[in-house]
């Protein structure tokens, strides 16, 4: 990339806000970041950018119930937790609209992809 190409926005389209009120779970970028993204320098983009992967970690590790289980985005490879089989706390991904799997043995997508697939 070089510094006239704008680094774009992580969005995702899914602007739900943590239990805190300060970041969202879609994009993982604070308010600030988000108010503020069209100001920042491209340098300022990147050095948000690279903080959201450690973010979702951390949010991931946090509110995952000790049944929730690791897998991988069958679309992309990227890890995450899934709950679909905890009774008491419902998966993150109640909250999107559904998407039909994409074959058999069809596993869960990460919250980026199920965006995307919803929005086809």
């Amino acid at each position: 990339m070089n510094d006239t190409s704008p680094v774009e926005s992580p969005c995702v389209k899914v602007c739900v806000l943590d239990a805190t009120g300060e970041m969202c779970v879609g994009c993982f970028r604070t308010l600030d970041e988000i108010g503020h993204w069209a100001r920042f320098s491209n340098a300022e983009r990147a050095q948000v950018i690279a903080r959201l992967p450690g973010r979702r970690r951390q949010a991931e590790a946090a509110s995952a119930p000790a049944a929730w289980a690791p897998v991988r985005c069958e679309r992309c490879g990227a890890g995450f937790v899934c709950g679909a089989k905890d009774e008491d706390h419902p998966c993150w991904c109640s909250t999107y609209p559904p998407v039909k799997p994409t074959g058999e043995g069809a596993s869960c997508l990460c919250p980026e992809c199920l965006a995307a697939a919803g929005m086809r």
